[in-house]
Formats: structure tokens, C-alpha cells, sequence
């Protein structure tokens, strides 16, 4: 295990020892479950999967936290169809 610290910029460095396989400018997933903060490495996202990632994270946060909207499968279809 390795400490380390959140900057008043919002940055965090990876010690040394954790990033050892890791490139300069590898993108992340960064998610949160409670006190679990999980950075995952991907490969190959293009910018637009990373809006539809942040998009995603914040759908499922509305679920979870009670805010989802119900619907039927026509209205379902009927919004879809206006994407």
C-alpha cells in the first residue's frame, strides 16, 4: 500500500511503484462507491465514448440516488426516436 495526496488543483499522483506498467497519458475510469475511489486504465477511448461514459455516470447516479424516470415502452420509444 502507498499514501498519497489530493492537491488543491484536484490532482493525485500514482506513486512511482503503482504506475510502473502504466504510459504517460493513459486514460482512466474513474469511479466512486462510497469510500472506494477505482481507477481503471482503458485503452483506445475516443472522445466521444468519454462523453458517453460521463453521461452514463451520471444516469446511474440519478437512479441510485432515487431521481430515475419511469416510462412506458412507446414513450420510451417515442424519446429515443427524437435522439
Amino acid at each position: 500500500m502507498e499514501i498519497t495526496k489530493l492537491s488543491s488543483k484536484g490532482q493525485i499522483v500514482i506513486p512511482e511503484i503503482i504506475r510502473e506498467d502504466l504510459e504517460a497519458g493513459t486514460p482512466f475510469i474513474v469511479s466512486r462507491h462510497g469510500e472506494l475511489i477505482i481507477l481503471k486504465p482503458v485503452e483506445g477511448l475516443t472522445l466521444q465514448e468519454v462523453k458517453e461514459a460521463k453521461e452514463l455516470e451520471l444516469i446511474w447516479k440519478d437512479i441510485d440516488e432515487g431521481r430515475a424516470v419511469t416510462m412506458s415502452k412507446e414513450d420510451f420509444l417515442e424519446e429515443m426516436a427524437q435522439w
